[in-house]
């Protein structure tokens, strides 16, 4: 085998037996979580339902813009109740979403609740 110019066998490095310094620093440790396990799920629950919410604002106005150019009546008709459908779970949703925030909310104040009588 020939030496490396890095001061190394190729063979060593091949095989996996190269040791690579340790970092400088180590990485330091995320702070402690504060919060329940619940109010975490909550949250996360309220991101998911937001970011559909989303998802269907985004439908509709792509599909008013495909309705607006449309000349062919049945793809119109398609649209509209596609638009129809995109509708009624906006609506559904938008009430199942007031309701999670709420109960997020609550969760949240029990949280601090918590820290304000340390």
């Amino acid at each position: 085998m020939s030496p490396d110019p890095r001061g190394f066998a190729a063979g060593a490095a091949i095989l996996g037996r190269v040791t690579v310094p340790a970092l400088e620093s180590p990485m330091p440790e995320p702070p402690p979580r504060v919060g329940s396990d619940e109010l975490y799920r909550a949250l996360a629950e309220v991101k998911g339902q937001a970011q559909f919410l989303l998802y269907l604002a985004d439908q509709i106005e792509e599909s008013l813009g495909q309705l607006g150019g449309e000349p062919d009546p049945s793809h119109i008709a398609f649209l509209f109740k596609v638009l129809g459908m995109y509708s009624g779970q906006l609506e559904s949703k938008h009430q199942g979403l007031g309701d999670r925030i709420s109960e997020t909310c609550q969760e949240l104040y029990v949280t601090v609740r918590e820290f304000d009588v340390l």
